[in-house]
């Protein structure tokens, strides 16, 4: 299939330090060596705008403030896009700061373009508009200061909140006039807040059968270990199967003490030295096996001249592909996702090799693996059903970027396994107001309706720091 451009703009990804998609710097992350410096890692996440699928804005700066001294926490300019995370983390930088209190952090950004869902085509394009900033330069004081210690890690939280930064006009209309606001924390590396969600890399090499080495879009490598509580999705895939063509998806969190990668899921996404991650927006047919799919680029990894983030990629299928679902283990991902499970608002990965031919890059897909995304809206009064402790459903009002594309109200499946931070429960959903909440699973399609519901890893009810 040849690669078209639609009215798209580039995208790339988010904001959490030490690691990441958008990682910087070159060789591995490595401890404090002296005892008046720690380590501080970012963090980004974003509160979401219905249909604004991309806000990518060049983030040319990010300080720590003591009140007297600014501590650059951001060795290189990033261009970075903050509405692909709706609840997730990803990792951008690790670096060694002085101790002492902090007590606010300092942002700039410049260049913004967004990019929104045009569903009044068929199948839906992806148009965008240049930003304008109202200030380039945000400093968010912290609720307490932040004590750092010696060798102590500890993750800078950073969202951007494009509910409140995107003007929009009386008819709901995206202006361009960006008033950016930002909320900031400080927390020990240990906190869920700063954990990795999905972090994309390729294999550099194997170091033993628990250990390998990765190394992300910008050159920093990163160790990654494994242990017996390690999730690896598909048993035909494990650490020592890894080779220089693999690119993995790990969840985990940073070691304290050795800065790697401790792992708590590993995905592999593609055995051909090439993946396409982003968000589905048109499936062809709309039932059966489907032969045809618009996927929305919002990373590509590596990067190969002829494919774009930002532009809508059309990929042709067979049904010869391998169908997966991330972070949960096999043989049953097979029987819930595969081509006739396809539907436009599922966030996907899809790996195989690239062949330019003519000055035409074409992919032939190998590998289809569902990733969980971050839906955030309300909470339907009333839509609450109890099965069994945290085992039911509710319905969710999606204002988050695929919202547009899945069903009003969306139906939202919880099961016992399913955490609820900030609520004591399922039951918790109840009253005759709306909740505020973001939930972050997977998109499926109920075999019995056909339509899309999600599958609830968390539920979480958003506040002021959300």
């Amino acid at each position: 299939m040849a690669m078209r451009n639609s009215k798209t703009m580039g995208v790339f990804l988010a904001f959490l330090a030490a690691i990441g998609l958008s990682s910087c710097g070159g060789g591995s992350a490595t401890a404090p060596t002296t005892e008046s410096q720690g380590s501080i890692f970012t963090v980004a996440t974003d509160a979401p705008l219905p249909s604004v699928v991309s806000c990518q804005v060049l983030v040319s700066g990010v300080t720590l403030n003591n009140g007297t001294t600014n501590v650059s926490v951001l060795t290189t300019p990033q261009v970075v896009d903050f509405a692909e995370l709706s609840g997730l983390h990803q990792l951008l930088d690790l670096n060694s700061v002085p101790t002492g209190t902090y007590t606010s952090a300092t942002i700039t950004i410049a260049n913004p373009v967004i990019g929104f869902i045009d569903t009044t085509h068929t199948p839906p394009i992806v148009n965008t508009i240049n930003g304008t900033l109202t200030q380039s330069t945000v400093t968010v004081t912290f609720a307490t200061p932040f004590v750092l210690g010696a060798a102590d890690l500890v993750g800078l939280r950073m969202e951007f909140n494009l509910a409140q930064s995107l003007q929009t006009d009386m008819n709901g209309q995206v202006t361009g006039t960006i008033n950016p606001v930002f909320n900031m924390q400080l927390l020990d590396a240990t906190d869920a807040n700063v954990s990795i969600d999905d972090f994309h890399a390729g294999v550099v090499g194997v170091t033993n059968s628990t250990t390998f080495v990765v190394q992300g879009p910008k050159g920093r490598q990163w160790t990654v270990q494994t242990n017996a509580s390690t999730v690896f999705d598909d048993p035909n895939d494990p650490v020592s199967s890894f080779t220089t063509n693999t690119i993995v998806e790990i969840s985990g969190q940073l070691d304290p003490v050795t800065h790697d990668i401790d792992a708590s899921e590993v995905e592999a996404v593609s055995n051909d030295k090439f993946v396409l991650g982003g968000l589905l927006t048109s499936v062809r047919p709309p039932s059966g096996p489907a032969t045809a799919a618009d996927l929305y680029i919002r990373s590509e990894l590596p990067d190969i001249n002829g494919i774009q983030d930002g532009q809508i990629e059309t990929l042709t299928l067979n049904g010869s592909e391998q169908y997966k679902i991330a972070n949960i283990n096999n043989p049953i991902t097979t029987l819930i996702f595969n081509n006739s499970a396809l539907t436009a608002g599922q966030v996907v990965d899809v790996g195989g090799p690239v062949v330019t031919s003519n000055g035409v890059t074409s992919l032939t897909v190998h590998r289809v693996v569902l990733r969980r995304q971050g839906q955030g809206g309300s909470w339907v009064p009333g839509s609450t059903v109890i099965q069994s402790g945290n085992a039911g459903s509710f319905q969710l009002n999606d204002h988050a970027p695929a919202g547009i594309l899945l069903p009003v109200p969306l139906t939202v499946l919880t099961t016992n396994q399913t955490v609820f931070p900030n609520l004591s429960g399922l039951s918790a959903l109840s009253g005759t107001q709306a909740i505020p909440i973001r939930v972050v699973g997977f998109i499926l399609v109920n075999p019995a309706t056909g339509n899309p519901v999600m599958v609830a890893r968390s539920v979480v009810e958003l506040t002021g720091s959300n």
